[in-house]
């Protein structure tokens, strides 16, 4: 006998809500939910972070879902509960036990001392993930190598800098902006893969549910972090920083609206200015990104 596994049974065997919302205000206060726990997510990386976004994916109603939203949302937790267990936390943990002692007041150097072992470590796991992403057939594995392409690299800088401290070549403080930006990559590159399955999960679920979908920004395979897509309804816009050229001294913001078959609408391009928010608000996207 063949037995058949529907979305709701497989629901109610991970735990997910089998509970249909009242009404489209319900379910948008659950997409907007979902979405505030990707920013603080993407803000600080950390196992309660993803905790947050476990809860949030398996608050959305799977009985409202269509099978193709069933499955990407099932993606989604499948990569959160990934990252969540991953082993660069426990490796990040001890990089900032054994660096902190350096940058303290009272803190003492040696040159055996195990922050560069810790150090080390966490950079060799960073480009180990990255050579298993980019892998020929890793879904959007492209994407997540990249980020932990950046880990690895900012992991070599604070590296060079921290030897330097070692060596007596530099201040212990001289180090703190290097430190900070490794640290800071590792935690936006553990859970990369599980924030971009959540945000295609949840616009997934917003389109089933049958309300206007308001998509977050995705970073696109094989593009820089100066592009990325948005879904919009039944559009996608894709956005693209440009450098400053003749007539545009402070650069601009390419965008082209992608229509749902395949049309794509002219791109305009929208100057950044002097308007410092805009500004800071493009660098922010670009950081996420």
């Amino acid at each position: 006998m063949t037995t058949t596994t529907t979305p709701t049974a497989a629901a109610v065997a991970i735990g997910e809500s089998t509970t249909g919302a009242a009404g489209p205000a319900d379910l948008r206060l659950l997409i907007t939910a979902g979405q505030a726990v990707v920013r603080a997510a993407e803000q600080h990386g950390s196992r309660d972070t993803l905790t947050a976004v476990d809860a949030a994916l398996r608050a959305l109603p799977v009985t409202d879902l269509d099978e193709n939203a069933y499955q990407i949302l099932h993606l989604a937790l499948q990569a959160t509960g990934k990252a969540a267990r991953a082993t660069e936390w426990a490796l990040l943990t001890d990089v900032e036990q054994t660096v902190s002692p350096l940058v303290n007041p009272g803190g003492h150097v040696f040159s055996d001392h195990p922050a560069v072992m810790a150090m080390s470590r966490l950079i060799a796991a960073c480009t180990s993930r990255q050579t298993v992403y980019a892998l020929p057939g890793c879904p959007n594995g492209a994407i997540v190598a990249a980020a932990w392409q950046r880990a690895a690299r900012k992991g070599a800088y604070a590296l060079g800098k921290l030897t330097a401290v070692l060596q007596g070549i530099l201040f212990p403080r001289q180090m703190d902006d290097a430190m900070a930006d490794f640290r800071t990559a590792v935690r936006r590159a553990i859970p990369y893969e599980a924030l971009y399955e959540t945000r295609r999960a949840l616009v997934e679920a917003a389109r089933a549910y049958g309300l206007f979908v308001v998509g977050m920004r995705q970073p696109m395979p094989g593009h820089s972090a100066g592009e990325w897509a948005r879904r919009l309804g039944q559009a996608t816009y894709l956005f693209e920083v440009l450098a400053p050229q003749l007539g545009q001294p402070h650069g601009c913001v390419a965008v082209q609206r992608i229509s749902e078959d395949g049309t794509a609408d002219p791109v305009r391009h929208i100057p950044l200015g002097t308007d410092l928010k805009r500004r800071r608000a493009v660098h922010e996207i670009r950081h996420r990104i």
